[in-house]
């Protein structure tokens, strides 16, 4: 399994220092080098995965602040380091305040020092990624369920629109039993009922319209008594009639 090397760009002036650059670490990392800041200017605008820039301070054109003070624009994930010498103390303060490096190296540097601070450097830019790529992903998680709630919120509101069109039909029939149990209009004669729409209806008619009601018909023990007593007699009559 081919294992990814992280992307370090080293940038100096001096071509032997890219080469000692290279030889210490390339086991280690990918190195890309440059030997002016407009070079280095040019790899950042082309790869955006570089994780570490180290750039020495005194180089002809851009010096090692301006750059990565340009770097911070062009690669803001990358981690930024600056060589210096013992004496450049506005320089390291410089780099500190504009460039927003993560260490200085100081002349003359040795291989494990070196490899040391790129090291620590490489695994906070990565660190870093990291922490990035969580937030993004709870940025996600947190968009998602915002539109889950959103849904949710609007199938309860239409639930609730139901429930309401609910209650008012079950309020429109307590009104309409209210008015069927208050005082209603019947006829002495044909017991037709006084319906609201002022038209005379049988109780069948008026029941079913506004109870939903639909009546069945029988014959209560008393009249049932009653017609059976009358029946001989009405038998009678009836065959009296008869020529």
């Amino acid at each position: 399994m081919n294992t990814i090397l992280s992307k370090v760009l080293y940038v100096d002036d001096e071509e032997i220092n890219l080469i000692n650059f290279r030889e210490a670490l390339r086991d280690e990392f990918e190195i890309f080098t440059a030997l002016s800041g407009e070079a280095a200017l040019t790899i950042l605008a082309q790869d955006a995965d570089i994780a570490l820039v180290v750039s020495d301070q005194r180089m002809p054109g851009i010096k090692g602040v301006d750059l990565l003070a340009r770097a911070l624009e062009l690669a803001p994930n990358a981690e930024r380091v600056i060589i210096t010498g013992y004496t450049d103390s506005q320089d390291i303060i410089a780099a500190i305040n504009q460039g927003h490096v993560y260490r200085y190296i100081l002349k003359p540097w040795t291989e494990d020092d070196l490899r040391i601070t790129i090291t620590h450097a490489v695994e906070r830019h990565h660190l870093k990624k990291h922490n990035q790529e969580l937030i993004e992903e709870l940025n996600r998680k947190n968009l998602e369920l915002e539109d889950r709630v959103r849904e949710r919120t609007a199938e309860l509101a239409t639930t609730n629109q139901t429930l309401i069109a609910k209650v008012d039909e079950l309020e429109q029939a307590k009104y309409e039993l209210k008015t069927l149990q208050g005082l209603l209009s019947i006829c002495s004669y044909c017991k037709r009922m006084r319906d609201t729409d002022k038209t005379w209806v049988t109780i069948e008619h008026y029941l079913h319209r506004h109870a939903d009601v639909l009546l069945t018909h029988g014959i209560c023990p008393e009249c049932y008594a009653k017609v059976m007593k009358e029946l001989p007699a009405q038998m009678a009559h009836l065959m009296n009639e008869e020529p």
